[in-house]
């Protein structure tokens, strides 16, 4: 994939990674369809991707520790802001202890995903002649919180269509 490809081709390649998402959120409707736990998912994807990667990112290399043990220290220190935050959510908004596990590691990931996308958009800013796609930057976590919330949503209709075709038929 070169820096010069549009949008509608790096949509096409993130469909595979999309349809995980979508995945994910029918398994967690399916496991407990609190809508509390969904939006927690949704939430702590797109947050950890937009906020908590970038700062990582930008901790890890303005401090220049991105060289110290050969580079892995930079995994070890992109558990602090997740943790971090989340901790500090649960002391204002008393989560349970399922909802707490999975806004921590959902948001984990998401500050994984978006420290090693800051990361790329940074080393394409300073290749010549590249282009930044800021639509893909912008829309992409947001696609993961609607892949997730869609596959919730799906199992609802799904759910709700075959009890009202029972109670029709039936």
């Amino acid at each position: 994939m070169d820096s010069f490809s549009s949008f509608s081709q790096r949509f096409r390649l993130i469909l595979p990674f999309l349809t995980l998402w979508f995945l994910a959120g029918v398994a967690l409707a399916w496991w407990n369809p609190q809508p509390r736990l969904m939006l927690t998912v949704a939430m702590a994807t797109s947050l950890g991707f937009l906020l908590l990667g970038p700062y990582a990112a930008a901790a890890l290399y303005m401090l220049r520790l991105q060289e110290v043990w050969r580079g892995h220290l930079r995994w070890p220190l992109c558990l602090i802001p997740p943790v971090s935050t989340v901790l500090a959510l649960d002391q204002f908004l008393d989560w349970a202890p399922q909802q707490v596990a999975l806004a921590g590691g959902l948001a984990l990931v998401g500050t994984i995903l978006g420290h090693d996308a800051t990361l790329a958009v940074l080393e394409l800013k300073t290749t010549p002649g590249a282009r930044l796609d800021r639509w893909m930057v912008l829309l992409f976590p947001v696609f993961i919180a609607l892949a997730v919330l869609g596959g919730y949503c799906s199992l609802g209709m799904g759910s709700g269509s075959y009890r009202f075709l029972n109670a029709l038929l039936g």
